[in-house]
């Protein structure tokens, strides 16, 4: 089988490229974040490196909430700083530990912030910045997983509290659900299609499927993998979930350092991944998503980069490297893809949002697609 993204030359020298990729980052290895001034402008960025096809190229990234806004910050005139005028002291508007990223129709961004224990609303079209938390009837603890249905209602996960939070499009609050199901939710993907709202539990060790028009408990899938053995459809900690345009769910199984397929109805499909330093393998495999030809993207935070897969598990691409520069990642942790293939990522060490634009290749060939009822 062939796949989009490997037409043209992203195959040719791939586990060099992922080698390149993989290696540098350790989970001990401590960078110094330069100064903001120091960050050399970047004009085109792309993976995989000349004179291969590019296929991914970084696109931006969001260091605070001025960028958002269109404001540039105030800087002191020559004879404020001449009389030893200090500047005023502003409250912190920036990100700080954020995780899950989810975008609506309007393009507006949600990024959860455990830190600060709520949902950001980055709204660069309209230049705004709202919350989605904070208050009595609204408190969350410990944000992570954000997902956006059709109708643009917000869905947010609260490890802390083991709930499910559904806001309208304006922020009022809908439905709180799940404390009787969940143990400690993490990553959660939508099935808008099916209304079926998937949600990562690595302390029960298993998916919970939830009705998004009632918000009852549909199902759950996966239960503990024993310990030392990775079994098929089971668990140990799954932490992020991608569902894609055929309803197969895919989910980060962390500590198993692998992803595993299911289809629509819960039946395992597949798996593919394991520990190691080469390409295809996982150490801490977090966020996960599925672009609009179906490659799925996997997150590393161990690496400090994002992996690019056929939907069987073959590798094809690896993106980014431990630092504080465009491309690079410091603790990168979530990712999602909008209906454009802008892919979206956040870092919870120095909490910041990356933004890449999956490149289509109009003469490619179709990848041909599993069907799961076959399965």
């Amino acid at each position: 089988m062939k796949s989009r993204i490997r037409r043209g030359g992203v195959s040719v020298g791939v586990a060099a490229l992922l080698m390149l990729a993989l290696l540098p980052a350790h989970s001990g290895q401590k960078v110094k974040k330069p100064a903001a001034e120091a960050a050399p402008a970047v004009t085109e960025l792309v993976w995989p490196l000349p004179p291969a096809a590019p296929r991914i190229r970084w696109a931006g990234q969001i260091t605070d909430f001025n960028e958002v806004k269109g404001k540039a910050k105030k800087k002191r005139s020559w004879i404020d700083r001449i009389a030893g005028v200090k500047e005023a002291a502003e409250p912190e508007a920036r990100l700080q530990k954020p995780y899950g990223i989810a975008v609506d129709s309007r393009g507006r961004l949600y990024v959860a912030d455990g830190l600060q224990r709520v949902v950001f609303v980055l709204d660069r079209p309209a230049q705004r910045v709202e919350v989605r938390g904070g208050s009595a009837r609204a408190a969350l603890a410990l944000p992570i997983g954000v997902a956006v249905d059709a109708e643009d209602r917000l869905f947010v996960s609260d490890s802390f509290n083991h709930t499910i939070t559904c806001f309208d499009p304006e922020g009022k609050v809908l439905a709180q659900f799940g404390q009787e199901e969940l143990e400690r939710p993490g990553g959660i993907a939508l099935d808008r299609e099916r209304h079926r709202l998937y949600v990562a539990d690595a302390k029960a060790n298993r998916v919970a499927v939830f009705d998004t028009e009632n918000f009852k408990l549909e199902r759950t899938v996966g239960g503990p993998s024993t310990p030392g053995a990775a079994e098929p459809g089971r668990f140990a900690a799954p932490t992020n979930v991608a569902v894609d345009a055929r309803g197969n769910l895919y989910v980060t199984d962390t500590w198993n350092h692998r992803v595993q397929v299911f289809d629509r109805r819960g039946r395992f499909l597949r798996a593919f991944g394991s520990h190691g330093t080469r390409p295809g393998n996982f150490v801490r495999p977090k966020g996960i998503a599925v672009d609009s030809e179906g490659h799925v993207y996997v997150v590393d935070a161990e690496f400090n980069n994002f992996q690019v897969f056929t939907p069987e598990g073959q590798p094809l691409l690896a993106v980014g490297s431990l630092g504080f520069g465009p491309g690079q990642f410091t603790l990168i942790a979530g990712i999602c893809i909008d209906s454009q293939d802008r892919i979206y990522t956040t870092e919870q060490e120095g909490g910041r949002v990356q933004i890449f634009q999956y490149l289509r290749q109009p003469d490619s060939i179709a990848r041909k697609e599993v069907n799961p009822e076959s399965q």
